[in-house]
């Protein structure tokens, strides 16, 4: 599964224990940026959207005489926010603030099917701030069922079932009011099959970034290229680090 919408796609493998062999599959993921609201504890402010500063252009954050170097391991988790409902197969219903915006990319990215085009087809209809998201991320599951000897369109096979989680997350704003967003998440998948136990090699500090925009009262996933000319790449995502800290990553939880 995944979305190319930023149609930078990474190539990552998947073991489909059931299909009887290590698969390499596309679980693509497009670029972004968005600003990362601290308060005092290293945790995300919880101001509405349209307060965001701009987003910085520095790349490589220096300390001060007043900063406090940290960790991610060593700061308060971010709690993120469960959605208000649930529509077409995926949770929406997200706050209109920065950690609205995150939290809609960690639920979107851990809920979204990664084998069957029809489901994902409806849960893209649902967060898609465009026609052309929606086509895309169901191309890119289609593309991974070829990949794994399976017709382009269908189902899940039985027993196959898959967990993606999200561990840690960097957010940007990509324009002043703070309305388009970009987050990154560092994640693991795991596949299980029924019968032959859990994959024995999953997906592990893997990175992706989503660029959402507030739309229709909700924050929704775009891919407009004036927002994809500002995406500047963050340090990568280290728990020990404290440039990454430094950078804005924050380890996930449930709130």
């Amino acid at each position: 599964m995944a979305a190319s919408y930023e149609g930078r796609a990474r190539r990552a493998r998947l073991r489909l224990a059931v299909l009887g062999a290590a698969v390499v599959a596309a679980l693509a993921a497009g670029g972004a940026v968005a600003i990362t609201m601290l308060d005092d504890d290293g945790g995300p402010a919880r101001t509405d959207a349209k307060t965001s500063p701009s987003p910085s252009t520095s790349t490589s954050p220096t300390p001060s005489a007043s900063m406090e170097w940290r960790t991610p391991a060593a700061s308060r988790p971010l709690g993120v926010l469960k959605p208000k409902r649930q529509t077409d197969g995926i949770g929406t219903g997200f706050e209109h603030s920065a950690l609205g915006a995150m939290s809609a990319a960690v639920s979107y990215w851990e809920d979204l099917d990664l084998l069957d085009d029809v489901i994902a087809r409806q849960q893209w209809s649902a967060i898609a701030a465009s026609p052309a998201i929606v086509d895309e991320g169901v191309s890119e599951v289609r593309k991974l069922r070829e990949g794994v000897g399976l017709p382009p369109s269908g189902g899940t096979p039985d027993g196959i079932t898959f967990s993606t989680n999200v561990k840690a997350v960097l957010a940007r704003s990509l324009e002043s009011t703070g309305d388009v967003v970009v987050v990154w998440m560092s994640y693991d998948r795991f596949a299980t099959v029924k019968g032959k136990g859990a994959d024995d090699n999953p997906l592990r500090d893997e990175t992706t970034d989503l660029v959402l925009t507030w739309q229709d009262g909700d924050w929704k996933v775009t891919s407009e290229a004036k927002y994809k000319a500002k995406i500047r790449g963050p340090h990568a995502y280290d728990p020990a680090s404290k440039y990454a800290w430094a950078d804005g990553w924050r380890r996930v939880t449930d709130g």
